[in-house]
C-alpha cells in the first residue's frame, strides 16, 4: 500500500492501535464563522424583502458554496451556520416586526437546508479537487 494514502502510523503502532504520531489541524478563526452568520443573515433578509424562496434558496447556495471552498474542513458547520440565518430572520420579523407569515413561508425557510447542504459539501469537494489539481502541477 503507498504511504501517502494510509495514516503515518508505524508497523508497531497499527498492530497496538496506537499512535505516536500527532496530527495538527489548524483551528478556523473567529472571522470565518462572523462572516458565515452575516451571510446566513443576509440570506434571511433576502428571503423577507424579496420574498422569493428561490432566490433564498440561491443566496444559501451560492454562500454555503463560498465558505465550503474558503474553509473545507467540516463543510457540515458551513451548512448550519449560513442556514441559520434564514429562520431567524424569519421569527426576527415574525415576533419582533410583527409581521405575519404563512405557513408555506416558515417550511421553505426550514427545507433551505437542503439547499445549504448542497452549497458547503459542493464546495467542499470542489477545494478537494482544486488542491489536487494544483498539487499534481507542482510535482
Amino acid at each position: 500500500m503507498d504511504s501517502k494514502l494510509t495514516s503515518p502510523q508505524t508497523v508497531a503502532d497499527r498492530k497496538t492501535g496506537e499512535s505516536t504520531t500527532n496530527h495538527f489541524t489548524p483551528r478556523t478563526g473567529v472571522i470565518a464563522y462572523i462572516v458565515a452568520v452575516l451571510l446566513g443573515l443576509f440570506s434571511g433578509w433576502v428571503n423577507e424583502i424579496v420574498r422569493d424562496p428561490l432566490l433564498t434558496a440561491l443566496c444559501v447556495v451560492a454562500f454555503s458554496m463560498l465558505m465550503g471552498v474558503w474553509k473545507k474542513q467540516r463543510p457540515w458547520r458551513w451548512m448550519l451556520l449560513v442556514w441559520v440565518g434564514v429562520p431567524l430572520v424569519l421569527g426576527y420579523y415574525h415576533f419582533v416586526a410583527h409581521l405575519p407569515h404563512t405557513r408555506g413561508q416558515l417550511y421553505a425557510a426550514f427545507l433551505q437546508l437542503l439547499a445549504g447542504s448542497a452549497g458547503a459539501h459542493g464546495g467542499h469537494f470542489m477545494r478537494q479537487v482544486i488542491d489536487r489539481i494544483f498539487r499534481e502541477q507542482d510535482d
